[in-house]
């Protein structure tokens, strides 16, 4: 940012002035995700001690042994363990199979996200020159109506999912319940 704001007219003596400049802001911006990047990255691999597959397990009976007795992973994911047709012990690998997709979602969900704020919104805003007024009000509405459609997704429905999940299982237990008295009876 320093160094931009140096190549402006009056270098770092106009400070604020060239500080607040379009490609000073847009070249800290840049920098200040991948020093972040990096230095997060850096930091995992270097406190990261999973080195085999024996550490693999270990790390997994770790949270295997946090399980809670109320509700625990085998009862949880009964669906999906019997798809993937896990034996008595729950291991790692099980679980990656089980959660496959949802980590090729979060994969291809998180790269979208980057390379939408990374990528396509500074190339539209560099593109663009000074902005009429009605210019403006679309650029602000635009983003006032992804603002409102990213809240929907992270706020309305996960309590959604939440009580469609219940809804189903209420139903699922209701079956049961009808299907033990049946037997009962007879």
């Amino acid at each position: 940012m320093l160094f931009m704001a140096s190549t402006y007219e009056g270098g770092l003596s106009k400070f604020f002035i060239n500080t607040s400049q379009d490609y000073t802001l847009l070249a800290a911006t840049c920098s200040g995700f991948l020093v972040s990047s990096i230095i997060c990255v850096a930091v995992s691999l270097c406190t990261n001690n999973v080195k085999t597959d024996d550490d693999v397990e270990q790390e997994w009976a770790k949270t295997i042994n946090i399980d809670n007795p109320i509700n625990p992973f085998r009862r949880l994911y009964e669906k999906e363990l019997t798809k993937v047709g896990s034996g008595d012990v729950i291991t790692a690998q099980t679980m990656n199979k089980v959660f496959r997709r949802a980590w090729l979602y979060a994969i291809v969900g998180s790269g979208s996200g980057l390379v939408f704020f990374l990528v396509i919104i500074p190339s539209i805003t560099l593109s663009l020159e000074v902005l009429s007024l009605s210019q403006f009000t679309v650029w602000l509405r635009t983003f006032q109506i992804a603002c409102f459609v990213f809240t929907i997704l992270a706020v309305v429905f996960p309590p959604i999912e939440e009580g469609y999940q219940i809804w189903k299982q209420y139903k699922l237990n209701r079956q049961n319940s009808e299907a033990l008295q049946t037997r009962t009876r007879l």
